[in-house]
């Protein structure tokens, strides 16, 4: 095994507190198949501005290998279900694209990146009066993406992209932002990369929503190594030269009794759209003054997550146990195709815009 560290302790992006200043919220080890199964997960919040993140963050070699090549694992341009994928995209334009356009000026004709593009299927929503370009670090789905549904795609790390300064109109980033070790200097980036006057597109995890029914490694893992409230992530982006221009937070929603059938939930999300009002770098963003969240209100909403939810992690268990556990899931099923309600995720998606299952 290699001596080389997989993990280091960093300041907080947000106020540059040094570790001594962070407060553990909880811990957790990587259930992600690949070479860093197994290694211990602890994330904190910084005590001085609120913001949360995993400290140690794991090391950029170790993360470069974990989505070049592992975070897609059993997934191949060959075995690859287009349909099936389109039809499990389909809440994405209901529910997040109709709200983006929406609060934009009418788009036609814009040069349009979608960071972390993942197969394409966000961009598709997109007519072809638009350029249409994706970053995916992962070979498997970038793939994918160009072969099958034809869109142009850079296979690499967006931090290394190489693309001309004030390229875009719109940058999309769909549950990617709290993926970087370095959400400010990815904000920078994303910054460069678009035209004065040009907006961005941010979903993410909402921590305020925190809801573990899903057991804490669903949350608090390897792939997510910050967590935003919308303070926290508004601050950021301030920082980064941005103004808000609208934002929307979507509570967790049950698509069954959270009893029955404690997996079945979505966890809380925000949509933030922003719009570049300066230019900016790193260094410059750095000094910029954030925004402050209250630390002990994020480790009471932690807390308060954890021993709610305990019981229902305690349920989930049972549904593994070889025998009982597959009359329990078999019973579940039953009762809930008599109740009549929808376990299709667009479904649950919409019914989260209502604030409820």
């Amino acid at each position: 095994m290699s001596d080389t560290p997989r993990f280091k302790l960093v300041p907080c992006v947000a106020c540059g507190a040094d570790p001594t200043h962070h407060e553990p919220l909880m811990s957790s080890r990587v259930r992600h198949p690949g070479h860093l199964f197994g290694q211990p997960l602890q994330a904190v919040v910084c005590a001085k501005c609120g913001l949360s993140f995993l400290n140690p963050q794991p090391v950029g070699d170790a993360l470069a290998r974990f989505y070049g090549s592992e975070y897609y694992v059993g997934q191949s341009s060959d075995g690859f279900d287009i349909d099936k994928h389109l039809h499990a995209c389909e809440w994405r334009h209901d529910v997040l694209f109709q709200w983006l356009i929406g609060h934009l000026p009418e788009v036609g004709g814009w040069s349009i990146l979608d960071i972390g593009c993942g197969y394409g299927a966000w961009l598709k929503n997109f007519d072809d009066s638009n350029r249409l370009l994706g970053i995916e670090q992962s070979v498997q789905a970038a793939t994918i993406a160009g072969e099958r549904f034809g869109i142009e795609v850079h296979q690499t790390d967006f931090m290394q992209n190489g693309l001309p300064s004030g390229t875009f109109d719109l940058v999309n980033g769909l549950a990617i932002i709290e993926h970087f070790v370095d959400p400010l200097a990815a904000l920078v980036e994303m910054n460069r990369v678009l035209r004065s006057g040009g907006y961005l597109y941010l979903q993410t995890p909402d921590l305020r929503g925190l809801v573990l029914r899903r057991g804490i490694p669903q949350y608090f893992k390897l792939v997510h190594t910050y967590y935003f409230s919308r303070t926290t992530l508004a601050g950021l982006c301030e920082k980064a030269g941005f103004e808000l221009v609208a934002v929307r937070e979507r509570g967790p929603v049950l698509a069954t009794s959270d009893f029955l059938h404690p997996r079945n939930f979505l966890v809380a999300e925000m949509d933030m759209l922003l719009k570049k009002n300066a230019e900016t770098d790193l260094a410059t963003a750095r000094q910029r003054p954030g925004r402050r969240e209250d630390p002990a209100e994020i480790l009471a909403i932690v807390q308060r997550a954890w021993e709610r939810d305990r019981p229902y992690a305690a349920m989930q268990a049972r549904y593994k146990w070889p025998v009982l556990g597959t009359v329990i899931r078999l019973l579940v099923g039953l009762a809930f195709a008599a109740s009549g309600r929808s376990i299709r995720k667009g479904d649950v998606r919409k019914a989260q815009l209502l604030g409820g299952s």
